[in-house]
């Protein structure tokens, strides 16, 4: 009977590990590392457009809307992009659709958070016509407290791909933060991604930022 119970645990043990590796996707390894070491370079100047210091503005109220002012040129020269559609596109080419829309629904348009305060638009598009199709320039709120305020240096040559989970693909690359008092910190990343019809998209964040707990925890040792 004891042996009858261990061959059956056996086989539910075995049974369990083949059922779990079906479960995760296989991949190549060379070509999920490419896409991951693009994606993430692209994804650098989202972090910045989105969380960071964002689109600069021309700070003159005659073009003005409230508190919305209009973009500078140069700046959307420098991130490479001149309307929210095309912003639209450069973020779905980079990151899946399902983390796409929650971007895109949280920073070009307006929410009401869970105590039913109204969090405008970091940005939108303004029409020269009635219509809505032909873009004029985009305006850009000008109280928006970035959220990612340290610079942070990704390490591309320690990119390596660690595993699959379910269609999830993962990757770990290092990198260094440093906030704008100087101090720096050591992280290590773990990104995901997933392979949609139109290829790997992105499916976790990639943004980094110093953690002051973690400095105080070990900064003597």
């Amino acid at each position: 009977m004891k042996r009858l119970f261990c061959l059956i645990l056996l086989s539910a043990l075995l049974l369990g590990v083949f059922t779990s590796c079906t479960k995760n996707r296989k991949y190549d390894e060379g070509e999920v590392k490419a896409a991951a070491l693009e994606l993430i370079k692209k994804s650098e100047m989202l972090n910045e457009v989105f969380w960071g210091a964002g689109i600069e503005y021309i700070d003159d109220r005659n073009t003005a809307n409230g508190n919305y002012y209009e973009a500078s040129y140069s700046s959307l020269q420098k991130f490479g992009f001149s309307t929210i559609k095309e912003l639209e596109d450069i973020t779905r080419a980079t990151f899946s659709d399902e983390y796409s829309n929650l971007i895109l629904s949280t920073t070009i348009s307006s929410i009401v958070d869970d105590d039913g305060l109204q969090i405008l638009a970091r940005y939108y598009q303004k029409y020269e016509d009635a219509e809505g199709k032909e873009p004029l320039c985009i305006m850009v709120y000008s109280l928006t407290d970035p959220l990612l305020k340290d610079e942070v240096v990704y390490d591309y040559d320690s990119l390596k791909v660690i595993n699959s989970k379910k269609e999830t693909v993962y990757v770990n690359i290092d990198c260094t933060v440093t906030r704008e008092d100087g101090k720096t910190q050591k992280k290590t990343l773990e990104i995901g991604l997933i392979e949609e019809a139109n290829g790997w998209r992105l499916d976790t964040p990639t943004y980094a930022t110093y953690n002051q707990e973690y400095y105080d925890k070990n900064k003597d040792n």
